[in-house]
Protein backbone atom coordinates (compact mmCIF):
# COMPACT_ATOMS: atom_id res chain seq x y z
CA UNK A 1 0.00 0.00 0.00
CA UNK A 2 2.73 2.40 0.46
CA UNK A 3 4.91 1.45 -2.53
CA UNK A 4 1.97 2.13 -4.11
CA UNK A 5 0.99 5.80 -2.64
CA UNK A 6 4.74 7.00 -3.24
CA UNK A 7 4.46 5.34 -7.12
CA UNK A 8 1.48 7.82 -7.24
CA UNK A 9 3.27 10.54 -5.86
CA UNK A 10 6.12 10.14 -8.20
CA UNK A 11 4.13 10.19 -11.40
CA UNK A 12 6.32 11.84 -13.95
CA UNK A 13 4.39 13.83 -16.52
CA UNK A 14 7.27 14.06 -19.95
CA UNK A 15 4.94 16.37 -22.33
CA UNK A 16 3.80 19.85 -21.19
CA UNK A 17 0.14 19.06 -22.61
CA UNK A 18 -0.04 15.83 -20.11
CA UNK A 19 1.40 17.80 -17.52
CA UNK A 20 -0.59 20.78 -17.18
CA UNK A 21 -3.55 17.96 -17.68
CA UNK A 22 -2.73 15.85 -15.25
CA UNK A 23 -1.91 19.78 -12.92
CA UNK A 24 -5.46 20.83 -14.22
CA UNK A 25 -7.16 18.14 -13.05
CA UNK A 26 -6.00 18.32 -9.30
CA UNK A 27 -6.25 21.80 -8.92
CA UNK A 28 -9.90 21.57 -10.39
CA UNK A 29 -10.62 19.69 -7.70
CA UNK A 30 -8.14 21.83 -5.06
CA UNK A 31 -10.23 24.55 -6.83
CA UNK A 32 -13.68 22.98 -5.62
CA UNK A 33 -12.67 22.57 -1.74
CA UNK A 34 -12.24 26.50 -2.82
CA UNK A 35 -15.30 26.99 -3.81
CA UNK A 36 -16.66 24.88 -0.90
CA UNK A 37 -14.82 26.52 1.55
CA UNK A 38 -16.59 30.07 0.38
CA UNK A 39 -19.68 28.40 0.36
CA UNK A 40 -19.14 27.47 4.01
CA UNK A 41 -17.76 31.58 4.53
CA UNK A 42 -21.01 32.95 2.79
CA UNK A 43 -23.57 30.76 4.88
CA UNK A 44 -21.75 31.49 8.14
CA UNK A 45 -20.87 34.90 7.94
CA UNK A 46 -23.02 36.52 4.95
CA UNK A 47 -20.96 39.35 2.76
CA UNK A 48 -20.34 41.08 6.11
CA UNK A 49 -18.22 43.76 7.96
CA UNK A 50 -17.20 40.74 9.92
CA UNK A 51 -15.96 38.57 6.86
CA UNK A 52 -14.40 41.93 5.59
CA UNK A 53 -12.15 41.85 8.40
CA UNK A 54 -11.09 38.12 7.58
CA UNK A 55 -10.12 38.94 3.84
CA UNK A 56 -8.18 42.14 4.67
CA UNK A 57 -6.27 40.67 7.45
CA UNK A 58 -5.72 38.14 4.34
CA UNK A 59 -3.69 40.86 2.04
CA UNK A 60 -1.04 41.79 4.46
CA UNK A 61 0.56 37.90 4.59
CA UNK A 62 -0.66 37.19 0.70
CA UNK A 63 1.64 40.68 0.15
CA UNK A 64 4.79 39.57 1.85
CA UNK A 65 4.04 35.75 0.23
CA UNK A 66 4.14 36.76 -3.52
CA UNK A 67 6.52 39.54 -3.06
CA UNK A 68 9.25 37.70 -2.15
CA UNK A 69 8.39 33.47 -2.73
CA UNK A 70 5.58 33.08 -4.68
CA UNK A 71 7.05 34.05 -8.45
CA UNK A 72 10.53 35.64 -7.52
CA UNK A 73 11.74 32.75 -6.22
CA UNK A 74 10.73 30.18 -8.32
CA UNK A 75 10.96 32.19 -12.07
CA UNK A 76 14.40 32.57 -10.23
CA UNK A 77 15.25 29.32 -8.81
CA UNK A 78 14.62 27.44 -11.92
CA UNK A 79 16.33 28.20 -14.48
CA UNK A 80 19.46 28.09 -11.98
CA UNK A 81 19.15 24.73 -10.54
CA UNK A 82 18.56 23.71 -13.86
CA UNK A 83 21.90 25.32 -15.19
CA UNK A 84 23.48 23.64 -11.89
CA UNK A 85 22.39 20.13 -12.25
CA UNK A 86 23.40 19.72 -15.94
CA UNK A 87 27.26 20.82 -14.40
CA UNK A 88 27.14 19.37 -10.78
CA UNK A 89 24.36 17.68 -8.97
CA UNK A 90 26.14 18.10 -5.80
CA UNK A 91 26.45 21.40 -6.12
CA UNK A 92 22.85 21.86 -7.25
CA UNK A 93 21.43 20.23 -3.94
CA UNK A 94 23.88 22.74 -2.16
CA UNK A 95 22.06 25.38 -4.59
CA UNK A 96 18.73 24.29 -3.14
CA UNK A 97 19.68 23.90 0.46
CA UNK A 98 21.03 27.21 0.79
CA UNK A 99 17.73 28.63 -0.89
CA UNK A 100 15.58 27.03 2.23
CA UNK A 101 17.51 28.47 4.81
CA UNK A 102 17.51 32.01 2.96
CA UNK A 103 13.67 31.98 3.02
CA UNK A 104 13.41 30.50 6.05
CA UNK A 105 15.66 33.05 8.05
CA UNK A 106 14.18 35.89 6.11
CA UNK A 107 10.69 35.01 5.83
CA UNK A 108 10.73 34.46 9.60
CA UNK A 109 12.22 37.66 10.66
CA UNK A 110 9.87 39.97 8.29
CA UNK A 111 6.89 38.39 10.18
CA UNK A 112 8.14 39.21 13.50
CA UNK A 113 9.03 42.45 12.36
CA UNK A 114 4.90 42.26 10.69
CA UNK A 115 4.01 41.25 13.75
CA UNK A 116 5.26 43.61 16.08
CA UNK A 117 4.09 46.98 13.55
CA UNK A 118 1.22 45.51 12.50
CA UNK A 119 -0.94 48.03 14.39
CA UNK A 120 0.72 51.26 12.88
CA UNK A 121 1.06 49.69 9.24
CA UNK A 122 -2.94 48.64 9.60
CA UNK A 123 -4.19 52.03 10.67
CA UNK A 124 -2.73 53.48 7.93
CA UNK A 125 -3.66 50.86 5.36
CA UNK A 126 -7.76 50.03 6.64
CA UNK A 127 -8.85 53.18 7.01
CA UNK A 128 -12.53 52.12 6.55
CA UNK A 129 -12.37 50.30 9.47
CA UNK A 130 -13.41 51.48 12.71
CA UNK A 131 -11.53 50.79 16.22
CA UNK A 132 -12.97 47.18 16.88
CA UNK A 133 -12.81 46.19 12.92
CA UNK A 134 -8.98 47.09 13.07
CA UNK A 135 -7.97 45.39 16.53
CA UNK A 136 -9.39 41.79 15.14
CA UNK A 137 -7.62 42.71 11.81
CA UNK A 138 -4.08 42.99 13.90
CA UNK A 139 -4.75 40.29 15.52
CA UNK A 140 -5.61 37.65 12.22
CA UNK A 141 -2.50 39.47 10.56
CA UNK A 142 -0.13 38.20 13.48
CA UNK A 143 -1.85 34.94 13.45
CA UNK A 144 -1.41 34.38 9.66
CA UNK A 145 2.06 35.83 9.10
CA UNK A 146 3.22 32.07 10.38
CA UNK A 147 1.96 31.10 6.12
CA UNK A 148 4.07 32.45 4.24
CA UNK A 149 7.00 30.41 6.17
CA UNK A 150 5.88 27.16 5.62
CA UNK A 151 4.81 28.49 2.05
CA UNK A 152 7.79 29.41 1.16
CA UNK A 153 9.84 26.12 2.02
CA UNK A 154 7.05 24.93 0.51
CA UNK A 155 7.42 26.71 -3.22
CA UNK A 156 11.26 25.75 -3.52
CA UNK A 157 10.23 22.02 -2.73
CA UNK A 158 7.72 22.55 -5.50
CA UNK A 159 10.25 24.08 -8.41
CA UNK A 160 12.96 21.34 -7.45
CA UNK A 161 9.84 18.99 -8.34
CA UNK A 162 9.10 20.30 -11.20
CA UNK A 163 12.05 20.65 -12.61
CA UNK A 164 12.38 16.41 -11.80
CA UNK A 165 8.82 16.66 -13.62
CA UNK A 166 7.01 15.56 -10.53
CA UNK A 167 4.15 17.62 -10.91
CA UNK A 168 1.61 15.25 -8.99
CA UNK A 169 2.96 16.20 -5.69
CA UNK A 170 2.48 19.95 -6.95
CA UNK A 171 -0.56 20.09 -7.82
CA UNK A 172 -1.97 18.20 -4.47
CA UNK A 173 0.02 20.81 -2.44
CA UNK A 174 -3.14 23.48 -2.96
CA UNK A 175 -5.52 21.01 -2.32
CA UNK A 176 -4.19 20.43 1.18
CA UNK A 177 -4.15 23.94 2.11
CA UNK A 178 -8.20 24.37 1.25
CA UNK A 179 -8.56 21.83 3.69
CA UNK A 180 -6.67 23.27 6.40
CA UNK A 181 -8.73 26.49 5.56
CA UNK A 182 -12.10 24.13 5.61
CA UNK A 183 -11.03 22.52 8.78
CA UNK A 184 -10.42 26.42 10.01
CA UNK A 185 -14.00 27.11 9.13
CA UNK A 186 -15.82 24.31 10.29
CA UNK A 187 -13.70 23.10 13.55
CA UNK A 188 -12.00 26.06 14.93
CA UNK A 189 -13.85 29.04 14.36
CA UNK A 190 -17.20 27.96 15.73
CA UNK A 191 -14.86 27.53 19.34
CA UNK A 192 -12.60 30.80 18.42
CA UNK A 193 -14.58 32.99 15.89
CA UNK A 194 -13.05 34.34 13.34
CA UNK A 195 -9.43 33.37 15.04
CA UNK A 196 -10.05 29.91 13.94
CA UNK A 197 -10.52 31.54 10.04
CA UNK A 198 -6.42 32.50 10.84
CA UNK A 199 -5.91 29.03 12.59
CA UNK A 200 -7.37 27.05 9.49
CA UNK A 201 -4.94 29.12 6.79
CA UNK A 202 -1.87 28.06 9.05
CA UNK A 203 -2.95 24.54 9.10
CA UNK A 204 -3.24 24.68 5.76
CA UNK A 205 0.16 25.99 4.81
CA UNK A 206 1.74 23.40 6.90
CA UNK A 207 -0.28 20.37 5.03
CA UNK A 208 1.19 22.56 1.54
CA UNK A 209 4.11 21.95 2.38
CA UNK A 210 4.29 18.14 3.92
CA UNK A 211 2.41 16.60 1.16
CA UNK A 212 5.51 17.28 -0.87
CA UNK A 213 7.96 15.82 1.27
CA UNK A 214 8.23 12.23 -0.14
CA UNK A 215 8.23 13.09 -3.46
CA UNK A 216 11.02 15.71 -2.84
CA UNK A 217 13.23 12.65 -0.94
CA UNK A 218 12.96 10.49 -3.95
CA UNK A 219 14.89 13.13 -6.32
CA UNK A 220 17.71 12.36 -3.71
CA UNK A 221 17.44 15.94 -1.64
CA UNK A 222 18.53 15.89 1.86
CA UNK A 223 17.91 18.32 3.99
CA UNK A 224 20.97 19.98 5.42
CA UNK A 225 21.34 22.88 7.84
CA UNK A 226 25.03 23.95 7.01
CA UNK A 227 25.27 27.72 7.07
CA UNK A 228 28.77 27.14 5.78
CA UNK A 229 27.03 26.57 2.48
CA UNK A 230 25.83 30.13 2.55
CA UNK A 231 28.75 31.34 2.27
CA UNK A 232 30.23 29.07 -0.61
CA UNK A 233 27.04 29.93 -3.06
CA UNK A 234 26.93 33.53 -1.90
CA UNK A 235 28.07 34.33 -5.80
CA UNK A 236 24.84 31.90 -6.57
CA UNK A 237 22.86 33.57 -3.80
CA UNK A 238 23.70 36.83 -5.74
CA UNK A 239 22.43 36.18 -9.27
CA UNK A 240 19.41 34.78 -7.70
CA UNK A 241 18.81 37.56 -6.35
CA UNK A 242 19.61 39.91 -9.23
CA UNK A 243 17.15 37.98 -10.95
CA UNK A 244 14.81 38.49 -8.59
CA UNK A 245 14.65 41.97 -8.44
CA UNK A 246 12.92 42.99 -10.94
CA UNK A 247 10.35 40.46 -10.69
CA UNK A 248 10.09 41.08 -7.27
CA UNK A 249 9.25 44.83 -8.02
CA UNK A 250 6.96 43.70 -10.33
CA UNK A 251 5.12 41.32 -8.32
CA UNK A 252 5.04 44.51 -5.08
CA UNK A 253 3.54 46.49 -8.10
CA UNK A 254 0.62 43.36 -8.14
CA UNK A 255 0.26 43.42 -4.62
CA UNK A 256 0.37 47.30 -3.88
CA UNK A 257 -2.49 47.28 -6.78
CA UNK A 258 -4.47 44.41 -5.06
CA UNK A 259 -4.13 46.31 -1.43
CA UNK A 260 -5.40 49.44 -3.09
CA UNK A 261 -8.21 47.45 -3.96
CA UNK A 262 -8.77 46.10 -0.66
CA UNK A 263 -8.84 49.58 0.28
CA UNK A 264 -11.00 51.30 -1.39
CA UNK A 265 -13.47 48.12 -1.21
CA UNK A 266 -13.46 49.31 2.68
CA UNK A 267 -14.64 52.70 1.70
CA UNK A 268 -17.96 51.53 -0.37
CA UNK A 269 -20.98 49.65 1.39
CA UNK A 270 -20.63 46.99 3.95
CA UNK A 271 -20.10 43.64 2.58
CA UNK A 272 -18.60 45.16 -0.83
CA UNK A 273 -14.93 43.67 -0.21
CA UNK A 274 -16.30 39.97 0.71
CA UNK A 275 -18.85 40.33 -2.80
CA UNK A 276 -15.03 41.32 -4.87
CA UNK A 277 -13.49 38.52 -2.91
CA UNK A 278 -16.38 35.82 -3.71
CA UNK A 279 -16.69 36.93 -7.05
CA UNK A 280 -13.22 36.97 -7.61
CA UNK A 281 -12.58 33.38 -6.15
CA UNK A 282 -14.93 31.96 -8.37
CA UNK A 283 -13.27 33.51 -11.81
CA UNK A 284 -9.93 32.78 -10.70
CA UNK A 285 -10.51 28.67 -10.75
CA UNK A 286 -10.29 28.76 -14.48
CA UNK A 287 -7.35 30.62 -14.97
CA UNK A 288 -5.78 28.70 -11.61
CA UNK A 289 -7.02 25.53 -13.23
CA UNK A 290 -5.90 25.59 -16.61
CA UNK A 291 -3.76 28.79 -17.92
CA UNK A 292 -1.61 28.53 -14.72
CA UNK A 293 -1.02 25.02 -14.94
CA UNK A 294 -0.43 25.41 -18.72
CA UNK A 295 2.37 28.09 -17.42
CA UNK A 296 3.96 25.91 -15.14
CA UNK A 297 4.30 23.31 -16.79
CA UNK A 298 5.96 25.18 -19.59
CA UNK A 299 8.17 27.02 -17.95
CA UNK A 300 10.63 24.02 -17.04
CA UNK A 301 10.76 23.09 -20.32
CA UNK A 302 11.13 26.81 -21.74
CA UNK A 303 13.88 27.27 -19.85
CA UNK A 304 16.09 24.27 -21.16
CA UNK A 305 15.45 24.88 -24.68
CA UNK A 306 16.48 29.26 -23.97
CA UNK A 307 19.37 27.49 -22.39
CA UNK A 308 20.27 25.24 -25.26
CA UNK A 309 19.57 27.97 -27.70
CA UNK A 310 16.51 26.38 -29.48
CA UNK A 311 15.18 29.22 -30.92
CA UNK A 312 12.56 28.24 -33.12
CA UNK A 313 11.22 25.14 -30.67
CA UNK A 314 11.11 27.84 -28.12
CA UNK A 315 9.19 29.92 -29.92
CA UNK A 316 7.25 27.50 -31.24
CA UNK A 317 6.29 25.90 -27.83
CA UNK A 318 5.52 29.53 -26.38
CA UNK A 319 2.64 29.86 -29.36
CA UNK A 320 1.51 26.46 -28.66
CA UNK A 321 0.71 26.77 -25.01
CA UNK A 322 -0.74 29.77 -25.59
CA UNK A 323 -3.22 28.31 -27.88
CA UNK A 324 -4.25 25.87 -25.50
CA UNK A 325 -4.23 28.27 -22.80
CA UNK A 326 -7.08 30.13 -25.08
CA UNK A 327 -8.43 27.08 -25.74
CA UNK A 328 -9.71 26.45 -22.32
CA UNK A 329 -10.33 30.13 -21.08
CA UNK A 330 -12.35 32.00 -23.98
CA UNK A 331 -15.37 29.59 -23.78
CA UNK A 332 -15.14 29.65 -20.01
CA UNK A 333 -15.41 32.91 -19.95
CA UNK A 334 -18.42 33.10 -22.22
CA UNK A 335 -20.15 30.11 -20.72
CA UNK A 336 -19.36 32.40 -17.19
CA UNK A 337 -21.46 35.28 -18.48
CA UNK A 338 -24.33 33.47 -19.81
CA UNK A 339 -24.64 30.87 -16.58
CA UNK A 340 -23.70 33.59 -14.33
CA UNK A 341 -26.88 33.69 -11.90
CA UNK A 342 -27.30 30.21 -11.32
CA UNK A 343 -23.56 29.85 -10.99
CA UNK A 344 -24.03 32.17 -7.70
CA UNK A 345 -26.94 31.24 -6.41
CA UNK A 346 -25.68 27.46 -6.23
CA UNK A 347 -22.87 27.94 -4.91
CA UNK A 348 -23.34 31.29 -2.76
CA UNK A 349 -27.20 31.87 -2.50
CA UNK A 350 -27.53 29.77 0.82
CA UNK A 351 -27.86 31.21 5.20
CA UNK A 352 -26.98 34.73 5.86
CA UNK A 353 -26.04 35.56 2.34
CA UNK A 354 -29.32 37.98 0.97
CA UNK A 355 -30.60 38.16 -1.79
CA UNK A 356 -28.81 41.86 -2.80
CA UNK A 357 -25.56 40.11 -1.97
CA UNK A 358 -26.10 37.57 -4.55
CA UNK A 359 -27.29 40.34 -7.04
CA UNK A 360 -24.52 42.40 -6.14
CA UNK A 361 -22.24 39.02 -6.68
CA UNK A 362 -23.29 38.37 -10.01
CA UNK A 363 -22.60 41.58 -11.45
CA UNK A 364 -19.32 41.35 -10.31
CA UNK A 365 -18.56 38.44 -11.40
CA UNK A 366 -19.99 38.90 -15.12
CA UNK A 367 -17.30 41.83 -15.44
CA UNK A 368 -14.45 39.80 -13.72
CA UNK A 369 -15.21 36.78 -16.27
CA UNK A 370 -13.59 39.25 -19.13
CA UNK A 371 -10.94 39.51 -17.11
CA UNK A 372 -9.64 35.91 -16.68
CA UNK A 373 -8.68 35.69 -20.13
CA UNK A 374 -5.97 38.24 -20.18
CA UNK A 375 -5.04 37.34 -16.69
CA UNK A 376 -4.39 34.21 -17.49
CA UNK A 377 -2.92 34.66 -20.39
CA UNK A 378 -0.66 36.86 -19.02
CA UNK A 379 0.59 33.95 -16.54
CA UNK A 380 2.18 32.47 -19.32
CA UNK A 381 3.31 35.60 -21.13
CA UNK A 382 5.27 36.54 -17.87
CA UNK A 383 6.95 32.87 -17.81
CA UNK A 384 8.11 33.12 -21.70
CA UNK A 385 10.21 36.32 -20.42
CA UNK A 386 11.19 34.97 -17.11
CA UNK A 387 12.79 31.78 -19.11
CA UNK A 388 14.54 34.29 -21.20
CA UNK A 389 15.91 35.91 -17.77
CA UNK A 390 14.44 39.47 -18.78
CA UNK A 391 12.81 40.65 -15.96
CA UNK A 392 12.85 44.25 -16.99
CA UNK A 393 10.14 44.11 -19.50
CA UNK A 394 7.54 42.77 -17.30
CA UNK A 395 8.88 45.04 -14.56
CA UNK A 396 7.95 48.10 -16.74
CA UNK A 397 4.33 46.95 -18.27
CA UNK A 398 3.72 46.31 -14.36
CA UNK A 399 4.61 49.21 -13.44
CA UNK A 400 2.68 51.26 -16.05
CA UNK A 401 -0.53 48.72 -15.62
CA UNK A 402 -0.86 48.82 -12.16
CA UNK A 403 -0.27 52.74 -11.62
CA UNK A 404 -2.81 53.25 -14.67
CA UNK A 405 -4.83 50.33 -12.92
CA UNK A 406 -5.00 51.82 -9.48
CA UNK A 407 -6.61 55.49 -10.45
CA UNK A 408 -9.19 53.66 -12.23
CA UNK A 409 -10.21 51.71 -9.38
CA UNK A 410 -10.31 54.56 -7.35
CA UNK A 411 -12.49 56.67 -9.57
CA UNK A 412 -14.47 53.81 -10.76
CA UNK A 413 -15.28 52.31 -7.22
CA UNK A 414 -16.05 55.84 -5.62
CA UNK A 415 -18.56 56.34 -8.58
CA UNK A 416 -19.94 53.10 -9.26
CA UNK A 417 -19.50 50.94 -5.98
CA UNK A 418 -18.16 47.47 -6.75
CA UNK A 419 -19.28 47.22 -10.30
CA UNK A 420 -16.80 50.38 -11.05
CA UNK A 421 -14.09 48.55 -8.93
CA UNK A 422 -14.60 45.27 -10.77
CA UNK A 423 -14.46 46.93 -14.21
CA UNK A 424 -11.19 48.81 -13.67
CA UNK A 425 -9.62 45.29 -12.33
CA UNK A 426 -10.42 43.69 -15.72
CA UNK A 427 -9.29 46.64 -17.52
CA UNK A 428 -6.03 46.73 -15.79
CA UNK A 429 -5.11 42.69 -16.97
CA UNK A 430 -6.13 43.98 -20.39
CA UNK A 431 -4.01 46.46 -20.21
CA UNK A 432 -0.88 44.74 -19.21
CA UNK A 433 -1.82 41.45 -22.02
CA UNK A 434 -2.06 44.31 -24.13
CA UNK A 435 1.96 45.60 -22.76
CA UNK A 436 3.76 42.42 -22.22
CA UNK A 437 2.13 41.71 -25.92
CA UNK A 438 3.78 44.48 -27.53
CA UNK A 439 6.95 44.16 -25.88
CA UNK A 440 7.73 40.10 -26.92
CA UNK A 441 6.67 40.15 -30.27
CA UNK A 442 9.23 41.37 -31.71
CA UNK A 443 10.91 38.53 -31.02
CA UNK A 444 8.18 36.16 -32.25
CA UNK A 445 8.50 34.25 -35.73
CA UNK A 446 6.26 35.00 -38.00
CA UNK A 447 5.52 32.50 -40.03
CA UNK A 448 4.21 30.53 -36.46
CA UNK A 449 2.74 33.73 -35.31
CA UNK A 450 0.16 33.45 -38.51
CA UNK A 451 -0.52 30.13 -37.43
CA UNK A 452 -1.30 31.17 -33.98
CA UNK A 453 -3.44 33.83 -35.10
CA UNK A 454 -5.61 31.40 -37.64
CA UNK A 455 -6.11 28.85 -34.42
CA UNK A 456 -7.01 31.97 -32.37
CA UNK A 457 -9.34 33.11 -34.36
CA UNK A 458 -11.26 29.48 -34.73
CA UNK A 459 -11.19 29.04 -30.65
CA UNK A 460 -12.95 32.67 -30.69
CA UNK A 461 -15.51 31.40 -33.45
CA UNK A 462 -16.46 27.80 -32.28
CA UNK A 463 -16.92 29.67 -28.06
CA UNK A 464 -19.09 33.02 -29.74
CA UNK A 465 -21.41 29.87 -31.76
CA UNK A 466 -21.48 27.29 -28.73
CA UNK A 467 -22.22 30.93 -26.18
CA UNK A 468 -25.00 31.62 -28.02
CA UNK A 469 -26.53 28.24 -28.41
CA UNK A 470 -26.37 28.08 -24.62
CA UNK A 471 -27.77 31.70 -24.21
CA UNK A 472 -30.55 31.01 -26.19
CA UNK A 473 -31.84 27.53 -25.00
CA UNK A 474 -31.23 28.72 -21.66
CA UNK A 475 -33.29 31.64 -21.83
CA UNK A 476 -36.36 29.61 -23.68
CA UNK A 477 -36.26 26.99 -20.66
CA UNK A 478 -36.78 29.73 -18.50
CA UNK A 479 -39.59 30.33 -20.21
CA UNK A 480 -41.34 26.88 -19.35
CA UNK A 481 -39.39 26.10 -15.73
CA UNK A 482 -39.04 28.94 -13.22
CA UNK A 483 -35.92 30.03 -12.56
CA UNK A 484 -36.90 31.17 -9.16
CA UNK A 485 -36.95 27.54 -8.10
CA UNK A 486 -33.07 26.36 -7.70
CA UNK A 487 -34.10 22.86 -8.77
CA UNK A 488 -35.49 24.88 -12.08
CA UNK A 489 -32.35 26.55 -12.54
CA UNK A 490 -30.03 23.69 -12.14
CA UNK A 491 -32.23 21.90 -14.77
CA UNK A 492 -32.34 24.70 -17.44
CA UNK A 493 -28.86 25.33 -16.85
CA UNK A 494 -27.39 21.80 -17.19
CA UNK A 495 -29.53 20.93 -20.19
CA UNK A 496 -28.32 24.36 -22.18
CA UNK A 497 -24.33 24.05 -21.15
CA UNK A 498 -24.47 20.02 -22.14
CA UNK A 499 -26.02 21.16 -25.24
CA UNK A 500 -23.58 24.01 -25.79
CA UNK A 501 -20.62 21.49 -24.93
CA UNK A 502 -21.83 19.23 -27.37
CA UNK A 503 -21.66 22.23 -29.78
CA UNK A 504 -18.00 23.38 -28.49
CA UNK A 505 -16.79 20.32 -29.52
CA UNK A 506 -18.32 18.98 -32.82
CA UNK A 507 -17.37 22.53 -34.24
CA UNK A 508 -13.94 22.05 -32.67
CA UNK A 509 -13.29 18.57 -34.54
CA UNK A 510 -14.68 20.28 -38.11
CA UNK A 511 -12.36 23.37 -37.72
CA UNK A 512 -9.82 20.66 -36.93
CA UNK A 513 -8.89 22.52 -33.63
CA UNK A 514 -5.80 20.56 -32.68
CA UNK A 515 -6.65 20.51 -28.76
CA UNK A 516 -9.46 18.60 -28.63
CA UNK A 517 -7.78 15.95 -30.04
CA UNK A 518 -5.09 16.12 -27.25
CA UNK A 519 -7.60 16.20 -24.52
CA UNK A 520 -9.41 13.21 -26.59
CA UNK A 521 -5.87 11.35 -26.69
CA UNK A 522 -5.29 11.75 -22.91
CA UNK A 523 -8.32 10.48 -22.29
CA UNK A 524 -8.10 7.65 -24.23
CA UNK A 525 -4.98 6.81 -22.99
CA UNK A 526 -6.15 7.12 -19.48
CA UNK A 527 -9.18 4.83 -19.77
CA UNK A 528 -6.80 2.03 -21.81
CA UNK A 529 -4.11 2.62 -18.90
CA UNK A 530 -7.01 2.04 -16.28
CA UNK A 531 -8.33 -1.49 -17.98
CA UNK A 532 -4.68 -2.34 -18.31
CA UNK A 533 -4.46 -2.12 -14.51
Amino acid sequence: MIARFHKILNHKSETIFGAAMLTSGLTLLGSFLGLLRNAFLASYFGASGYLDIYYASFRLPDLIYNIFIMGAVSVAFIPLFTEYWAKNKEEAWEFANAIVMCIGVFIGIIAILVAIFARPFLSRLLIGFNAEQLNLAIILTRIMMIQPIFMGISSVVSSVLKVFKLFLSCALAPLLYNTGIIIGILVFSPRMGLKGLAYGVVLGSCLHLAIQIPALLTTGYKIKFDFLVLKEKMSSLKNMVFLMIPRSLSIIANQVFLLGVTIVATMLREGSLSVFNFANDIQNLPQTVFALSFAVAAFPVLSKLKIEKKEKEFTKTSLETLTQIFFFLIPIAIWFIVFREPIIRLLLGYGKFDWYSTSQTIKVFSILSFGMIFQGVNALLLRIFFAQKNTLKPFIAAIVSYVLGFLLCYKFGLVFGVEGLALAVTLTYFLYFLILGILLKPGLNSELLKDFYISLLKILFVSLISGLVASLLFSFLGQYLSMEKVVNLVINAGIAFVVSLICFFSLSYKLKIKEITEVRNILVQKVLNRNKG
